[in-house]
């Protein structure tokens, strides 16, 4: 009984100071720590495939998004732009001034940026784009920096298929659209509940664990 003890103490106090240790570095020391991050990919997809990180799963994807669930309750939206990679078509940058920080970055050639906005009742909204995908979430403050480190290493890890890619495309067999999912209206914490807009319709659905284009 006591080396269990010990044991769980142990562990507690490597949680704490690992903690601390992300809490401490600035956004600009996360974001440059991005840049050196290598994760081999876990997760596999027609056209791509990405590294999920320890504590977060697949739990909703289409074709070209994925919504991720995170063990401290959290949905991180990832979203996939295969036909801005196949045109290497230049991502928007345009900052406005109502961030609490923003920041454009350049890495393996490959621009990206990041914007953190403060939101109501001690919350942050996060938009990171890089690698032609992009992941927005909102999550309390003491989770912001952890959530960002998540959130560059999904990125990062992007992998493509130019064939595979190129097929889709070309059999017509890939459907894209700007597929809203208006979350921070809707979704602050984990609530069970996905709300999505589309031109013509509104689906309002149970989240489930469907992943409609795993590739096994």
């Amino acid at each position: 009984m006591k080396i269990k003890k010990i044991v769980l103490s142990l562990l507690l106090i490597l949680f704490v100071t690992g903690c601390s240790k992300v809490n401490d570095m600035t956004y600009d020391e996360i974001i440059n720590n991005f840049a050196t991050s290598k994760n081999s990919a876990n997760t596999y997809r027609r056209g791509y495939k990405y590294f999920l990180p320890k504590g977060v799963s697949l739990n909703y994807a289409g074709a070209n998004y994925a919504i991720l669930d995170s063990s401290d309750n959290y949905y991180y939206y990832l979203f996939i732009d295969l036909i801005g990679y196949i045109n290497k078509t230049e991502i928007n940058t345009t900052k406005t001034s109502n961030y609490i920080y923003s920041k454009v970055f350049n890495c393996d050639n490959k621009i990206g940026y990041i914007y953190i906005k403060n939101a109501e009742n001690d919350k942050y909204m996060i938009e990171i784009m890089y690698n032609y995908a992009k992941i927005e979430l909102m999550v309390d403050s003491k989770n912001v920096k952890e959530s960002i480190i998540n959130s560059t290493s999904i990125l990062k890890s992007i992998v493509y298929d130019d064939k595979v890619i190129e097929a889709l495309l070309k059999d017509d067999n890939l459907t894209y659209t700007e597929e809203n999912f208006n979350m921070f209206d809707k979704l602050n914490k984990k609530s069970g509940v996905l709300n999505y807009n589309n031109e013509e319709n509104e689906i309002i659905r149970d989240v489930e664990i469907i992943d409609t284009d795993l590739i096994n």
